[in-house]
């Protein structure tokens, strides 16, 4: 959310009197954009998607603990179960 407020802030009177007078928001005017604020947009948008992924694949391995943990009870034994001798 912080990322895309920011550049409303372009048009205040320390900006224009740095980038010059076209400043607007959204609008440097004679000032650029370097690669912070576009890697701190792909950093946002990386933590959503491996957030989604975690998520996905979490719930996977709960259905997959699941099976094995009901192979176990029915008797079945697995590479997982352990033996006493």
């Amino acid at each position: 959310m912080g990322c895309i407020i920011y550049p409303d802030g372009w048009d205040s009177d320390e900006v224009r009197r740095m980038c010059g007078e076209q400043t607007d928001k959204y609008s440097l005017g004679a000032c650029s954009m370097r690669w912070a604020y576009i890697l701190a947009i792909m950093g946002v948008l990386n933590a959503l998607m491996l957030s989604f992924l975690a998520f996905v694949l979490g719930n996977r391995q709960d259905g997959l603990m699941t099976e094995e943990l009901l192979a176990e009870s029915k008797g079945e034994t697995g590479e997982h179960s352990i033996r006493t001798h």
